[in-house]
C-alpha cells in the first residue's frame, strides 16, 4: 500500500469510529463480493466511493484552525482496505463449512435451497454444494459465516434432527467426536476458533452424520431443571456416551483388580504394566472393539435400506473409534507402544475406512494423516521388501502372506484419497496394488473350501479363510494348520497358568521366566525338566521349587540366582521363598511334598497306556496308582476344555503382542446385541469384549479377525474407483 504521512493513527481511529457509527460492514456486500470477477469489480468501486465520501465528510468536520492537510481519497481507501482485510480474516476464523451426511429420506424433509431453518447458526448460511436432488441426495455442504456465539453442540444437533426428522446427529470436528461438552466447552464458536499455529491455515470443517427417523424434542428447560446438557440429547447419542463412560469406569475397576487382567508377550510370558497404563490401554482396546463390532453390523446391513441402518452403525462406529484414538493420544506412555504394536495403526486404518464408507474421505486433512500413520506402523512390522515380493508373487499366481489383506485396504484408501486430490498417477499405482493383492487373496479361498473347513473343524468363516490364504487354497494343509494351532494355544494357556501359580518376583511386577527355569536346572545339576511340565504338576518338585524360587528372588537374573544358591544353599532358598510368598500375600494352601515313585506302580500305569513321564509325575504328586489315574483323567478333561477357552483373537500384528487371560464365551458371538444389554453392567461387558481382543498370544490368530475377511466390499470399491 502507498504510505501517506498524514494517515496518522488518529485518522485511522476517526475512520473506524465513523464506520461503527454508521454500522458499515466492510466484509459484506456491496463492499465485498468475491462471487465472480464482475462482482469483485463492483465491490472495489463501492469501496472507493465509500472512501471518497469519507474523505469529504471527515475533511469538512475538521476544525478550520487545524493545520492538518485535507484527507486524500487514496489514503482513506488504504485504511478501508486494511480494515476490510482484518475483518475478513477474523470472519474466516469464525466461519465453518458444515457437511451433513444423511439419507435421501432425511433430505426429503428439506426444500431445495431452503436454509432458513439454519439461519440462526450465523450471519450468513448458504448452500455450497449438494449432490443431486432430494430424491437421491446423501450429503449437503453448508457455509456458515461468522458463526453465532449462541450456537452450541446440542443446539446444532437438535435443529438438524428437527429439520431432517431424524433421531441422531453426531458431530465430528478435526477427527474428534464433539459430545455435548467437548473438553469442557460446548460453544461451537469457541471450539472452532481455538487453533494452534499448525492449524492456522486449515479450513474449519464440521462433519454431521444424521441417522434414524422420527424427531424427539429435547426435554423442556423447566422440566430438566439443573440437569446437564447431555440429558437433552437423543436416546442413541446418550447410549453411545453412556457406553463410553462405562467402559472408562470399568477399565479402572479391572486394572485395579489383581485377578482381572494380565498382559503377555509373544512367547506367552506375563509382562508388567502399571495400573494407569493398563486403564488407558483397556479403555482404548475396549472402545476399538465396540467400534469394530458396529462396523461389522454396518457391513452386514443392506446398502439400499431406506431406514439408514448401515449409516447409523457406521456413524456410531466412528464415534467409538475416535474416542479410542483419544485414549491413545491422551497417554504419553502409550505413545511408546504406538511404534511397537499394530493396535494403533490398525485403529487409524479403521477410522479412515469408516470415513470412506460414510462418503467423507475428502476430509483429507484428517484421513490422509491417519493413513500415513497406519502405513508407517504397518511397514515397521514386515520386511522392507514385503510389499514388493507380495506384488510379484500375486502377479505370478503364487501364495502371498495373509497379512497382505491389511495392505489391500490401506492401498485402496490411499488410492481413493489421492484420486480426490487429483494425484492421478499415485492413485492409479495404489489402486493397482490393491487390485492385484485383492484378486489373489480372494482366489485362494473359494466359498466351497471355506464351507468344508468350517464344518470339519467347527470354526468360523474368517478362521477358514485365513488358513486357506496361508496355504494358497490347499484345504488339507489349512485343516492341519488349524488343528496344530489349537494345540499350540493349549500349551500357551498352560504356560501362562503355570507362571501365575508360581507367583510374581520380588519386584512385584515380573513373573518367572520359564525358559530360565530349565536352564538353571541344568546349571545346578538337577534332573532335566521336560516339556510335559507345562501342566505345572512338576513345579512341586524340590528342584523346580528351588530354581523358580531363585529366579523369583533375583528377578530373573541368572548370575545373581547362581550366586545366591552358592551362598545360602537349597534350604535357605526355600525358606526365603516362603518369606517372599508371605510378603506378596500368596497362599500355598494345598501344596504337598512329592511322593516316592515305586517302579512297580510306574509299570502298572505304563501297562495301562500311560506315558512313562506322565505316570511318574502323577505318582510323585499322589503316591498311589488309583489316585494317579484320577489325576490323569482330570488333566485330560482340563486339556480338552482349554481348547474352547483359549479360542480368541489378538489385535496386535507383530512386535510385542498384548494378550490376556480374560475368556470369551459362545454367547459373545452377538457382539452388537451385547453392547446395549451390558450398559448397566459394563464391567462384565468390558471383560468379554477385551477377552475377544486380547486373549491369544499367537500371531496367526490375528488373521481370524483382521485378515480373514472375504474382501468383497474392498473389491467392489476397487472396481468403482478404478
Amino acid at each position: 500500500h502507498i504510505q501517506y504521512p498524514e494517515m496518522t493513527t488518529q485518522t485511522r481511529d476517526r475512520v473506524l469510529s465513523h464506520l461503527r457509527k454508521e454500522k458499515v460492514q466492510l466484509w459484506r456486500q456491496p463492499y465485498h463480493d468475491a462471487t465472480d470477477a464482475s462482482s469483485s469489480r463492483r465491490s472495489t468501486d463501492a469501496l472507493r466511493n465509500l472512501a471518497q465520501g469519507l474523505a469529504e465528510q471527515l475533511s469538512s468536520s475538521s476544525s478550520s484552525s487545524s493545520s492538518e492537510a485535507p484527507l486524500k481519497v487514496d489514503g482513506i481507501l488504504s485504511i478501508l482496505t486494511q480494515l476490510q482485510s482484518h475483518a475478513l480474516k477474523k470472519l474466516e476464523r469464525h466461519s465453518v463449512d458444515i457437511k451433513i451426511l444423511a439419507t435421501p429420506q432425511h433430505f426429503a424433509n428439506l426444500s431445495d435451497g431452503d436454509n432458513g431453518v439454519f439461519a440462526s447458526w450465523g450471519d450468513t448460511v448458504a448452500t455450497v454444494t449438494s449432490d443431486n436432488s432430494n430424491m437421491k441426495k446423501k450429503s449437503l455442504l453448508i457455509r456458515v459465516e461468522n458463526i453465532s456465539s449462541t450456537l452450541t453442540i446440542e443446539k446444532l444437533s437438535s435443529e438438524l434432527c428437527c429439520a431432517l426428522n431424524a433421531t441422531t446427529a453426531r458431530v465430528i470436528y478435526k477427527g474428534k467426536h464433539l459430545s455435548s461438552s467437548y473438553n469442557g466447552q460446548e460453544n461451537l464458536r469457541k471450539i472452532i476458533s481455538s487453533k494452534d499455529g499448525k492449524e492456522e491455515q486449515k479450513k474449519n470443517e464440521l462433519l454431521c452424520i444424521v441417522s434414524g427417523h422420527g424427531y424427539v424434542p429435547p426435554a423442556p428447560a423447566a422440566a430438566a431443571g439443573a440437569s446437564s446438557v447431555e440429558e437433552s440429547t437423543t436416546d442413541t447419542t446418550r447410549t453411545d456416551k453412556e457406553i463410553i463412560n462405562s467402559i472408562r469406569s470399568s477399565a479402572s475397576r479391572i486394572a485395579y483388580n489383581q485377578s482381572g487382567f494380565e498382559i503377555t508377550d509373544q512367547n506367552g510370558n506375563l509382562v508388567p504394566m502399571s495400573q494407569t497404563d493398563s486403564i488407558s490401554l483397556l479403555t482404548a482396546l475396549g472402545l476399538h472393539r465396540i467400534g469394530r463390532s458396529k462396523m461389522e453390523k454396518g457391513r452386514e446391513s443392506d446398502d439400499d435400506d431406506d431406514d439408514g441402518d448401515k449409516r447409523n452403525s457406521m456413524a456410531s462406529a466412528l464415534v467409538f473409534l475416535l474416542e479410542a484414538d483419544a485414549e491413545w493420544q491422551g497417554s504419553s506412555t502409550l505413545g511408546i507402544w504406538k511404534n511397537k504394536v499394530d493396535n494403533y495403526g490398525l485403529l487409524q486404518l479403521d477410522i479412515a475406512w469408516t470415513y470412506l464408507l460414510l462418503g467423507s474421505l475428502e476430509n483429507l486433512s484428517d484421513a490422509s494423516r491417519r493413513l500415513e500413520i497406519a502405513e508407517t506402523v504397518l511397514r515397521k512390522q514386515v520386511h522392507n521388501n514385503f510389499v514388493t515380493l507380495a506384488l510379484v508373487n500375486a502377479e505370478a499366481n503364487n501364495p502371498i502372506p495373509p497379512l497382505c489383506t491389511i495392505f489391500v485396504r490401506l492401498f485402496l484408501l490411499q488410492g481413493v484419497a489421492n484420486k480426490m486430490r487429483n494425484c492421478n498417477a499415485t492413485a492409479a499405482e495404489r489402486l493397482g496394488w490393491a487390485r492385484v493383492l485383492c484378486q489373489q487373496l480372494r482366489a485362494s479361498c473359494p466359498p466351497d473350501s471355506v464351507e468344508i473347513l468350517c464344518g470339519a473343524y467347527c470354526v468360523d468363516p474368517p478362521t477358514a479363510i485365513s488358513a486357506l490364504r496361508k496355504f494358497n487354497g490347499d484345504p488339507n494343509a489349512a485343516g492341519n494348520f488349524i488343528a496344530n494351532l489349537r494345540e499350540e494355544e493349549t500349551r500357551s494357556a498352560k504356560k501362562r497358568k503355570r507362571q501365575h501359580k508360581l507367583g510374581k518376583c520380588a519386584n512385584k511386577s515380573d513373573f518367572v521366566n520359564l525358559d530360565l527355569v530349565q536352564t538353571l536346572n541344568d546349571l545346578l545339576g538337577f534332573r532335566c525338566v521336560t516339556e510335559s511340565t507345562d501342566d505345572g504338576q512338576d513345579d512341586q518338585s524340590t528342584s523346580n521349587m528351588i530354581c523358580s524360587g531363585l529366579l523369583r528372588l533375583e528377578n530373573n537374573d541368572m548370575e545373581r540366582s547362581l550366586a545366591l544358591y552358592n551362598e545360602i544353599g537349597a534350604q535357605g532358598v526355600l525358606q526365603r521363598v516362603v518369606q517372599l510368598d508371605k510378603h506378596l500375600g500368596i497362599s500355598r494352601v494345598g501344596t504337598k511334598k512329592a511322593f516316592e515313585v515305586s517302579d512297580v506302580d510306574l509299570a502298572s500305569l505304563v501297562s495301562m497306556g500311560v506315558g512313562e513321564e506322565r505316570g511318574r509325575n502323577a505318582l510323585r504328586a499322589t503316591g498311589s496308582v488309583d489316585s494317579a489315574l484320577l489325576l490323569l483323567m482330570k488333566d485330560d478333561d482340563d486339556a480338552s476344555g482349554a481348547l474352547d477357552q483359549t479360542k480368541a483373537n489378538d489385535n496386535v500384528l507383530t512386535g510385542d503382542p498384548i494378550n490376556s487371560e480374560v475368556k470369551r464365551t459362545a454367547s459373545d458371538e452377538s457382539k452388537e446385541d451385547s453392547v446395549g444389554s451390558c450398559v448397566e453392567d459394563a464391567y462384565d461387558f468390558l471383560q468379554r469384549e477385551l477377552g475377544y481382543a486380547l486373549s491369544s498370544d499367537s500371531k496367526e490368530m490375528l488373521e481370524k479377525e483382521w485378515l480373514g475377511v472375504d474382501l468383497k466390499e474392498e473389491w467392489e470399491l476397487i472396481e468403482e474407483y478404478n
